[in-house]
């Protein structure tokens, strides 16, 4: 029997052991810190929108007063005790509209929200998914700093302008917990190309949440390196790696992982010193400017680069040293727009809660000088 360290989901500590060998796309329902599967068409039936008789609506809310407890009867005490004997989170909501004083005075849209409301409270339903970089775009919308405010299509663009494709050799810089890195090992799929993630020193595992989420098979991650930025280009790296203190005579496990990241590291260096790059990608927190001087040499001809920020003076940065420098053509800056409407009886309007920007791109093509 498996068993997982409980997660946070809405404030709610959920375990997630009923979740193993079930499908994917199942529903399930919140029961004592538990997801307990359930009937997809039971599912729908609790989540869908309660459909209020304008009949029993009032015209609008001027008559209705804030009394605080006064305008439900239904005590919290009562409420706990409900859920404890195990009564259903509908009828725990009927119970809370009978017992309302202003439920009957509300118009249909506050009635409508305030069922909404309290169906969010006491019906849990959740449905699990196999993780997909679209759905991990999502998941970071509620802490889009975490990955620069990067939107999925911002996202889709920039993978678009790089021109990966299976078998490329691709360059990676971002400080976007591994988004870019695992949209690109998944575009490539393997083949017989590389990937090379290059992070700053002392923040090896940046780039490892979403690649982590994603549980790529071992064929996708083979030619995956990741070697600290530095020390490309500095011919004794490799020497000074070599130099490092001796092996002990018996190494625990511990040490031998180690080592075996260590050699990873080193043949990730020496590979990618001998490699031409088809596709080179940055979408960093620190200097673009600098990190685009160090690399632009390893790109061959006809290959891509793209440079996010949010800013726009970084990228025009990089304009001015490209347009200096020679040797590339399609130099552009250029943004996206997303905007998501709710749909709803009789009013369509933007979802409040959405990103207004999310960055411009820096795009061109190696040539010829």
């Amino acid at each position: 029997m498996f068993s997982f360290s409980p997660i946070f989901i809405d404030k709610n500590r959920i375990f997630l052991d009923h979740l193993v060998d079930q499908c994917d796309g199942s529903y399930f329902e919140l029961k004592d810190k538990y997801l307990c599967k359930i009937d997809t068409n039971q599912a729908k039936e609790l989540i869908q929108t309660e459909d209020v008789s304008s009949d029993n609506a009032g015209q609008d809310n001027r008559d209705l007063c804030d009394d605080g407890s006064a305008n439900q009867t239904l005590q919290h005490d009562e409420i706990e005790q409900l859920k404890s004997e195990g009564v259903s989170g509908q009828l725990i909501i009927s119970q809370l509209v009978s017992k309302s004083a202003t439920f009957e005075k509300k118009t249909t849209f506050s009635q409508q929200k305030y069922l909404n409301k309290k169906k969010k409270k006491y019906i849990q339903i959740y449905r699990a998914w196999k993780p997909s970089i679209r759905l991990l775009c999502q998941a970071y919308t509620h802490d889009l700093q975490k990955i620069l405010y990067l939107r999925r299509d911002t996202l889709a663009m920039m993978l678009s302008l790089s021109n990966i494709s299976h078998g490329s050799n691709v360059a990676i810089v971002e400080s976007c917990q591994g988004l870019i890195l695992a949209s690109v090992i998944q575009r490539c799929a393997g083949g017989n190309g590389f990937i090379f993630n290059l992070t700053p020193a002392g923040e090896k595992n940046s780039t490892s949440p979403c690649c982590d989420f994603m549980d790529f098979p071992t064929e996708y991650t083979a030619n995956v390196y990741t070697i600290p930025i530095e020390n490309v280009g500095d011919l004794n790296a490799t020497e000074r790696a070599n130099q490092a203190k001796p092996i002990e005579k018996e190494p625990n496990e511990k040490t031998l992982q180690a080592l075996e990241r260590r050699q990873r590291r080193l043949d990730g260096l020496r590979l990618f010193e001998k490699t031409k790059l088809h596709s080179l990608i940055i979408a960093s927190k620190y200097d673009s400017l600098s990190i685009l001087q160090h690399l632009i040499d390893y790109l061959t001809l006809s290959s891509h680069f793209v440079i996010y920020s949010q800013s726009v003076q970084n990228l025009l940065e990089c304009y001015e040293f490209l347009k200096k420098r020679g040797g590339n053509i399609h130099v552009e800056i250029a943004d996206s727009w997303l905007r998501e409407y709710q749909i709803l009886d009789e009013r369509t309007h933007p979802f409040i809660r959405m990103s207004g920007a999310s960055g411009y791109l820096l795009s061109g093509m190696i040539v010829q000088s």
